[in-house]
């Protein structure tokens, strides 16, 4: 006879408790996003058998304790569905285990033996039902067979558990193990008092022991945010392969144009040919320019990019700036003001290439999107310390503008605004999303006002450390004074000198060889690595190019063994040479 506590517990109260339960576990689990793999399929059914079986075991409470008003036949027909519910919740226990334990669960003709006795058996063998205290309950040999069956497949889930444990992850063994236990415990109970309503609670403390540790929606989240994560890096890694690879190959032709075209301009007095020529050269840095803009995207994206802080004079970075844009601006009839505050001191600390970069990017898009009237480039100093100073840039035009609604979409990346209107101008897209990145990085933030069909101020506010507080004065005289001694032609020759090109590309080979010959240098030329080595093994050179992307034995392999055979002297210089200006090229 069952303890009244059991009975008090393991009743249709319990029942009701059991699916409530149940309802919100199933709730949850669909509620959730899945994987939609063999695992998930499995539990699908099991929680679909489970409540099945809990919801049949209700409705047979009440029809069993009410048979004299139910007719007998409709009692055997539920009770078939509660038995064949039962046996079904235990077949997808017995698959789920075998797909957590060997990763897989094909189905096998013999699988199904079991479950098809326990329906047949429920279907065709006598049905019974016992009075008792607690109430009738059913019994007889369809139920024998029902539980034998289910009970079939806990054993063989519990000789997979024993063959796999090894093999299966600690939270998996700690959830099946309990599962198991709860499964067992109710056997023995359920053969000792049938009377006691204790299947829907066993199922239940499996189905939450199951759903909160190796189904949880959380775990699973994070395994596949762990994969998404992954997947990610690798895509990234294939990316930046990619343009490693892209940057070689297209980098590689254009500096040989360049290069060839370099010679053209020096060589020719026909100035025609000079005209075509300085057009090439133009067509060519610009293509070269969008190809770096694209890769300091991507150096940005994993974040990759560095702030270099050196020593650097700013009257020569204002020049080189007003240098590069000047004729851009005057080839558009435009014209280019600059305000230059004399008290800015004369040398600063920062990453002056990243600061050019930032500010050239402002003048080059103030040139392309003006189409008449002034471009304003302003340096001003304000508030300083001993030790820094904050510089405020401006760059004013009095271009097209930027409607409002569009100024937020301004730093998006390859974002072009009014894209109708502004379909014949070159560019990326990435060049504000750049200067804003760039910006963050070194602590300051761009700031814009436009109107529309008026013109764009961009401006932002820089500090930088002090290095010498001198003041500027007028820029142009400072930087002439500091460039009285600069050599700005070729005013050496080094016929003596001894020069080694490593590189597989021919066309390179012919570039280098023309540049060197204005310094009456004659190179000896590798086109492979193995080739360089037997040269420097019968020479010894002063300055050796190698390249670093070539096939067989690339540059640093070349040099390793370079070193490892002793063949360069302390006074060799080693310069590599490469079109790969991806992240991670130069530190390798």
């Amino acid at each position: 006879m069952a303890p009244d506590f059991f009975s008090y517990i393991l009743s249709i109260k319990g029942q009701i408790g059991c699916m409530g339960v149940m309802l919100y576990v199933t709730w949850t689990y669909f509620s959730a996003k899945r994987r939609p793999n063999i695992a998930h399929k499995m539990f699908s059914m099991l929680l679909f058998c489970s409540v099945t079986n809990i919801l049949f075991d209700m409705i047979t409470v009440y029809t069993i304790n009410h048979v004299h008003e139910i007719p007998l036949g409709l009692n055997h027909f539920l009770h078939i569905i509660y038995m064949s519910s039962m046996a079904g919740t235990m077949y997808f226990f017995f698959l789920y285990i075998r797909n957590l334990a060997f990763g897989s669960s094909r189905l096998k003709f013999y699988h199904w033996i079991p479950l098809i006795i326990a329906i047949s058996g429920s279907i065709f063998l006598p049905f019974d039902y016992v009075e008792s205290p607690y109430g009738n309950y059913s019994w007889g040999p369809y139920a024998t067979v029902a539980f034998v069956s289910a009970y079939f497949y806990f054993l063989c889930s519990a000789v997979i558990m024993i063959r796999r444990w090894k093999y299966m992850e600690k939270k998996t063994r700690r959830s099946i193990g309990i599962s198991m236990v709860f499964l067992l415990a109710n056997a023995v109970l359920q053969g000792m008092y049938p009377e006691i309503l204790i299947t829907s609670v066993s199922i239940t403390l499996i189905t939450i022991a199951l759903f909160y540790t190796v189904e949880s929606p959380d775990m699973l989240l994070i395994e596949m945010l762990k994969d998404e994560q992954e997947k990610a890096h690798s895509a990234n890694r294939a990316k930046s392969v990619f343009l490693a690879q892209m940057s070689h190959d297209i980098r590689t032709p254009i500096n040989a144009v360049l290069g060839m075209n370099e010679m053209i301009l020096r060589e020719t007095d026909n100035p025609d040919i000079k005209d075509y020529s300085s057009n090439i050269k133009e067509a060519g840095t610009t293509l070269l320019a969008l190809i770096n803009t694209i890769l300091d995207f991507s150096k940005i994206e994993d974040n990759k990019m560095e702030i270099l802080s050196v020593e650097y004079e700013t009257a020569s970075v204002i020049n080189n700036l007003v240098n590069s844009i000047y004729n851009r601006a005057r080839s558009k009839g435009l014209y280019f003001e600059i305000d230059v505050d004399e008290s800015l001191p004369s040398v600063l600390i920062g990453d002056d290439v990243r600061v050019t970069q930032v500010i050239m990017n402002l003048l080059t898009n103030a040139v392309k999107y003006t189409e008449k009237g002034t471009v304003t480039l302003s340096i001003r100093r304000e508030k300083s310390d001993a030790d820094s100073v904050d510089i405020r840039v401006t760059v004013t035009d009095t271009g097209i503008g930027i409607k409002k609604e569009e100024i937020s979409g301004l730093f998006d990346s390859f974002q072009r605004l009014d894209e109708e209107r502004n379909r014949n101008i070159e560019g990326t897209g990435l060049g504000m999303a750049i200067v804003s990145r760039l910006l963050k990085m070194m602590g300051s933030k761009i700031e814009v006002d436009s109107v529309y069909g008026v013109g764009s101020t961009f401006s932002f506010t820089l500090r930088q450390q002090i290095k010498d507080a001198t003041p500027i004065g007028d820029y142009k005289k400072s930087l002439e004074e500091h460039r009285k001694d600069m050599v700005t032609e070729v005013s050496f020759i080094a016929p003596d000198a001894r020069v080694l090109i490593i590189d597989d590309n021919a066309m390179n080979h012919k570039v280098a060889k023309n540049l060197l010959k204005l310094f009456q240098i004659v190179p000896d030329q590798a086109m492979s690595g193995a080739e360089g080595i037997e040269y420097t093994k019968q020479n010894t050179y002063d300055i050796i190019c190698l390249d670093h992307m070539m096939p067989e034995m690339d540059g640093i392999e070349t040099l390793d063994r370079m070193h490892a055979g002793d063949l360069l002297p302390d006074h060799t210089v080693v310069l590599a040479m490469t079109a790969n200006a991806v992240v991670g090229a130069k530190e390798m």
